[in-house]
């Protein structure tokens, strides 16, 4: 007798062979004398054959799974899963298989009862409708599960269960144009279909699917799967309650969890439309008054799982900081030191504070008959730089606080820099059209704006991000900071609290002095002796060269190159000499979703979606930047098998060559 799992492998290669003589008999084989098998021992046999590249294709894929469908079914023990609580996804999950299982049996009744397409038609375009809604459940399960378990090395429900979801929604859609079109026969022949597909989902989901990923993902990523679930919906009738209300930002910050939840009550009360006052009262009778910037965090993270969007929150979180504002007021940071990147985002908010009170004095005392174009053109140029300020926390200080599941700045925060971007732009167009009484009657809206970012920054995001962020870390903030520049301030001091004189450590700093040397002068070449560089050279397709002559190369390239991996996260970008977009090292490592606007994020992720289902290839944009025409083409990467391996983005301004005409064949160095 074959060992069990070798026995199902042997089933599951005739079957990929179309075999299906062999096979049948094999499965008898299992089914007469094997008595049980493990979901571990089934996953351990489907991912080995899935990275040998044994199933070819999703018809094939579905043809597998109904032959092995008996043995998922009858040998594989049902595994207790009522210890996940309500709310955690594995439970959200179990809950809607009940509601299709249900739908499963409607639908057998209907195809049981004599006449029901005619006498009980209204019953037939119901569960029409409900079929279509199982792709939420299959959409949540590709988009937030699927992913994790990639993660952990099991790819094979991203292929195979996947394939089969698909399988699933043509014949809801096959179904639903029976019912509509009243054609009896397709619509029976559907349903009979779609109903025994579905329902035999939820066991495979439920054997093998949900008890696998009960073994394999952390708490952490539970955490991260739910708060993703929000955007998709349920098929459930109401929302999941708010799973494990310790979340996972707690561990970086000193926070009481009975004030963390009297805090959310108060806002949740706020979102359903409670007055501000009255909520005013409730704060200083529950919490004395009182809430620190790590608590208003804290609960700001959690507000998705009350059932606040991103779109409401950034619209209504001036009326919400209203409620805490008096205590809010009273936070401050003292004693940072010269070049800490917190001390230098204050000493640049001094500076725009300083310069909106210029301008609020030079508007008070405006003719619109003599206004000097000239100051408020250099005026708002120097206003523009608050975009310094803003690049520079979205790529230096956010990542490090989505590490630590703080990712509401990047969400938030970043749709509300847009905002004061788009404020800025507006006012320089109307100075550009000298349309000065509108633009000298409105402008203090933007002047607001652009103060209330900086209440929220010295009131909640500085002292959050401090007490949650390592000195080391602040170090690594700070040796960024200085490519992306700085806003209405000198470059700081080289900060470095961990630095050394050479005298008390001789393998000193070597990379800070390497950031000393702002320019490099040109060596004349003189070919003496063999050359360093062809030593440990790497071996590519065609050629070898090593890896500094990899970074040279990249280096010197004419236009800007970013490199996304796989799983999503930023694993590389040259380093030009004029990049068209700014990049930081703190990028490295980030989800690509965070390193770009929330506006326009959702293109991101479906050109990446497009190239992970081998739709597409290529995207291209073009837009007018800055006084630059930006070409921007996004490459699907993949291996020599086709394997999906990542986007590489390529940036340049096209604006020189766009204007080139004629021809010039000969040298012009003039």
């Amino acid at each position: 007798m074959k060992d069990k799992k070798e026995l199902l492998r042997q089933i599951m290669i005739l079957l990929a062979e179309d075999d299906t003589t062999s096979a049948d008999k094999l499965i008898q084989v299992f089914m007469d004398y094997i008595p049980e098998i493990t979901s571990e021992e089934v996953t351990d046999v489907a991912q080995k054959l899935e990275d040998e590249k044994m199933f070819a294709n999703a018809e094939q894929h579905s043809k597998i799974e109904q032959k092995v469908f008996q043995i998922i079914k009858e040998k594989i023990p049902v595994k207790n899963l009522s210890n996940f609580t309500a709310g955690h996804p594995i439970n959200t999950f179990l809950q809607e298989n009940v509601l299709i299982r249900e739908l499963c049996h409607r639908a057998n009744t209907l195809l049981e009862t004599e006449n029901s397409f005619t006498e009980l038609y209204s019953d037939w375009t119901l569960i029409a409708r409900q079929f279509a809604d199982l792709d939420i459940h299959y959409l949540r399960k590709e988009n937030q599960l699927f992913p994790f378990l990639e993660k952990r090395g099991f790819s094979h429900p991203s292929t195979i269960m996947w394939s089969i979801h698909d399988i699933i929604r043509k014949m809801a859609r096959d179904f639903k144009t029976g019912v509509t079109g009243k054609n009896v026969t397709d619509a029976i022949k559907s349903l009979t279909l779609l109903s025994k597909e579905a329902e035999e989902m939820t066991v495979k989901e439920e054997r093998i699917l949900l008890p696998t990923a009960a073994r394999l993902l952390t708490n952490e990523d539970w955490v991260a799967l739910r708060q993703g679930e929000d955007e998709i919906g349920w098929l459930i009738a109401e929302p999941p309650k708010v799973w494990d209300i310790k979340i996972s930002m707690d561990k970086y910050l000193k926070s009481d969890q009975a004030r963390i939840t009297a805090i959310l009550n108060i806002i949740n009360l706020f979102f359903k439309g409670a007055p501000v006052e009255d909520l005013q009262k409730q704060f200083e009778k529950e919490l004395q008054g009182k809430i620190t910037p790590a608590e208003f965090a804290l609960a700001e993270q959690k507000m998705k799982d009350l059932g606040v969007d991103d779109v409401q929150f950034e619209r209504q979180i001036e009326d919400l900081i209203r409620i805490f504002k008096k205590s809010l007021n009273k936070v401050s940071l003292n004693n940072l030191e010269e070049g800490h990147p917190l001390d230098t985002f204050i000493k640049e908010n001094i500076a725009i504070k300083a310069l909106l009170t210029e301008l609020r004095e030079k508007t008070n005392s405006i003719d619109l008959a003599i206004v000097d174009h000239e100051y408020w053109t250099e005026a708002y140029d120097k206003l523009w730089q608050v975009n310094t300020h803003y690049v520079r926390k979205e790529n230096q200080l956010f990542p490090y606080l989505e590490t630590k599941g703080f990712d509401k700045p990047s969400i938030v925060m970043w749709a509300l820099h847009d905002d004061v971007r788009q404020l800025i732009k507006y006012y320089c167009s109307l100075l550009n059209d000298k349309n000065y009484s509108e633009l000298f009657d409105t402008q203090e809206l933007m002047f607001t704006v652009v103060e209330d970012m900086i209440f929220k920054e010295e009131k909640i995001l500085w002292p959050t991000s401090l007490e949650m962020i390592s000195e080391n870390e602040w170090l690594e903030i700070r040796k960024g900071e200085d490519e992306i520049g700085y806003c209405l301030i000198e470059r700081p001091a080289m900060w470095n609290p961990q630095w050394k004189h050479p005298s008390q450590n001789e393998k000193n700093n070597i990379e800070s002095s390497m950031l000393q040397q702002q320019n490099i002068t040109p060596i004349p070449f003189t070919p003496e002796g063999k050359s360093n560089s062809l030593v440990g050279g790497i071996n590519l397709e065609v050629g070898a060269i090593t890896p500094e002559q990899i970074n040279l190369i990249f280096k010197h390239l004419p236009f800007d190159v970013t490199y996304v991996d796989e799983f999503n996260e930023v694993r590389y970008y040259n380093k030009g000499e004029d990049r068209v977009f700014p990049r930081s090292p703190g990028i490295i490592g980030r989800q690509v979703k965070y390193c770009h606007p929330p506006k326009s994020v959702h293109i991101v992720e479906k050109i990446v979606d497009a190239f992970k289902r081998g739709e597409r290839d290529v995207a291209n944009f073009w837009i007018n930047f800055q006084h630059k025409f930006v070409y921007i083409q996004y490459f699907a990467v993949r291996d020599n098998a086709g394997n999906y391996k990542g986007v590489l983005e390529i940036t340049y301004d096209a604006k020189t060559v766009r204007n080139l005409e004629g021809e010039q064949r000969l040298l012009d160095w003039e």
